[in-house]
């Protein structure tokens, strides 16, 4: 019986922003996973391929960070990629979509997005009572 090939998974857009920042010169993993408010282990374990927990809950936690800081792009947790700061501002600014169901759950999701301006200014706004 011959063996399937499986095509390789290709890693997302944050993933490489990452490895080409561990890569130049003078920048250590030990200062990245610092600045990202993680271990070196995980960083070393993600830039190698070799992360074995789920991706989503690390995904969650530094890719924005990580695309903020050395990708000059942002993370959209909608779309699981990074974005130019432009296009992620046409879309949080858009109106509500009504005749596209796509832009609409991406409308949706905006709304409730932690890079999201707005929910920025909520978050800095102690409740007062």
């Amino acid at each position: 019986m011959r063996q399937a090939s499986l095509m390789p998974l290709v890693d997302p857009a944050w993933v490489d922003v990452l490895r080409s920042e561990a890569a130049k010169p003078k920048r250590t993993k030990k200062a990245i996973a610092d600045e990202l408010g993680v271990s070196r282990t995980a960083i070393s374990l993600i830039c190698d391929g070799k992360y074995s927990a789920g991706m989503n809950k690390v995904q969650a936690k530094i890719a924005p960070k990580v695309m903020a800081l050395y990708g000059q792009q942002v993370w959209c947790p909608h779309l699981r990629d990074a974005i130019a700061p432009g296009i992620c501002e046409a879309h949080h600014t858009a109106p509500m979509a009504k005749s596209d169901p796509a832009k609409l759950k991406h409308w949706l999701a905006c709304r409730q997005c932690p890079q999201n301006p707005e929910n920025q200014k909520k978050a800095e706004v102690p409740n007062a009572v």
